[in-house]
């Protein structure tokens, strides 16, 4: 096993009685990370943590201006769009605003802001954190969301073509032939879903909730039948009972490639 990885399974073994306190409802081991989607093939979503600065409202009720401290890991290209994710843990609520896909202007995502750069979002999901109950909804309220993230120090950043942000509960992971897997299940079909039915590439965020420090991994995922990994979807089956989820309607194995440290910016 190589030192990095020997060292990021310590990090999850970890994180597995550091994120109790965070979730004290779901009774069973287990670790909340980030999925970073695209729906372009075989390419990655560029996954960040940023120190959140402030959230205001856009032009129109669906638009949002939000700073975050800065810089971006990179410029969108065209195409892609920048999409930011903030939530808060503990009532498994947030938010994920996504700017418009570029096109010829970078202005009309971006602007640079005394204290890093202005993501202009153009609209906004409520995204509940579980895989079950994970929903989507057109219409928000600013002062649904503020009340929401008020007191949120921390916002995710996600680079690519319909990039999506998703929170996964990692219930079972091993390590076999020098190889690691994380697994979790899914109960709806929704925006992550979308993108892997294209694109396998994910991005992993695997972090402490109190200080947002921690790993970021790059590989492919791949849906699985519970007999070919009959411990991990005992485990997944276990997680979703503990939170009152039901049945996952599907379980995944992800497969990182490589894995690196990833502090916040800011």
């Amino acid at each position: 096993m190589s030192s990095d990885l020997q060292s990021f399974v310590e990090f999850l073994e970890g994180q597995k009685a550091r994120q109790a306190s965070h979730f004290p409802t779901v009774k069973h081991e287990k670790v909340l990370s980030f999925m970073g989607t695209t729906s372009l093939p075989g390419s990655h979503a560029e996954l960040t943590v940023h120190r959140l600065v402030s959230i205001d409202p856009g032009p129109s009720p669906r638009e949002l201006r939000i700073v975050v401290a800065g810089p971006l890991p990179r410029r969108p290209r065209k195409g892609e769009c920048v999409t930011v994710h903030v939530t808060r843990l503990e009532e498994y609520q947030g938010y994920q605003v996504k700017t418009r896909a570029l096109g010829e202007s970078e202005a009309d995502l971006l602007e640079d802001a005394p204290a890093g750069v202005a993501v202009k979002g153009a609209q906004i999901f409520t995204v509940h954190h579980s895989p079950y109950t994970l929903k989507f909804f057109e219409n928000v309220p600013f002062e649904d969301l503020k009340t929401t993230v008020a007191g949120v120090r921390f916002a995710l950043i996600a680079l690519g073509e319909t990039a999506n942000v998703s929170p996964r509960f990692v219930f079972h992971h091993e390590v076999k032939g020098g190889e690691l897997a994380l697994y979790h299940g899914d109960g709806l079909a929704l925006k992550t879903y979308m993108n892997l039915k294209v694109n396998r590439s994910e991005t992993r965020l695997v972090l402490d909730l109190d200080d947002f420090h921690g790993w970021r991994l790059r590989g492919t995922v791949e849906e699985f039948a519970p007999h070919q990994h009959p411990e991990a979807y005992e485990r997944i089956c276990q997680g979703f009972a503990s939170g009152s989820w039901g049945k996952p309607s599907r379980v995944f194995r992800f497969v990182p490639a490589s894995l690196e440290r990833i502090a916040p910016v800011g």
